[in-house]
């Protein structure tokens, strides 16, 4: 392999202007959003990382389907990525459902089931398969200000580093701060008022994604 298919080649103002558009796209409230914040405050900081490591996961999946050339064929897909989406709306629903039912019992303190992760790692590449958001981004946006053809492997490894970065950068910190309010919840009350808020946001994660 030659060290030209290596190097980047892209340039500062291409990749601080992916990098903006990521960082509007990770701003933006949608399911993925909801779904993280919903995660770190029922089970702490480590599960809404893992949710977030999730979405990362389906971003990057996208985003190697563009460079690839693959878009039309995750059109053609498309019955393949509805079943993705329902399944994922299913999911967050029952998800919450299950966490409003669940009384005032603190959840931080409560054992947490083995898995629990690889559940948040899941639930996030759920979300992102069956956001049309995030494949409308990488399908259409994207290809409009980058040249998908003459990228190189060094410019796919930096796309792929700043999605990666953007994500967890602005989801991070909406995971800590979620899962320190939940820390916060420490009579029953209070955690079943949490459990309920929570609950309502993975309801409404659900819905979002089957609704769009």
């Amino acid at each position: 392999m030659s060290a030209t298919v290596l190097l980047p080649t892209l340039s500062v103002e291409t990749l601080l202007a992916f990098m903006a558009a990521m960082l509007v796209l990770a701003l933006t409230p949608g399911p993925g959003f909801l779904a993280v914040v919903a995660r770190a405050m029922s089970r702490g900081f480590g599960a809404g990382l893992a949710a977030t490591a999730g979405l990362v996961l389906g971003d990057l999946l996208f985003l190697a389907l563009a460079i690839l050339g693959l878009s039309a064929l995750a059109a053609v897909l498309g019955e393949f990525f509805l079943v993705v989406k329902w399944l994922g709306a299913a999911y967050l629903v029952w998800l919450g459902i299950a966490l409003w039912r669940s009384g005032g019992a603190a959840a931080h303190e409560a054992p947490r089931p083995r898995g629990s992760h690889g559940g948040s790692l899941a639930l996030g590449f759920l979300v992102t398969l069956g956001n049309p958001k995030v494949i409308l981004f990488y399908g259409a946006f994207l290809p409009t200000f980058v040249d998908l053809a003459a990228l190189t492997l060094g410019d796919v490894l930096l796309l792929g580093t700043v999605v990666a970065a953007v994500l967890f950068a602005v989801l991070g910190v909406y995971a800590f701060l979620a899962a320190r309010a939940g820390r916060a919840m420490t009579n029953s009350r209070a955690q079943r008022w949490l459990n309920r808020v929570t609950g309502g946001l993975l309801v409404g994660a659900g819905v979002a994604v089957a609704t769009r």
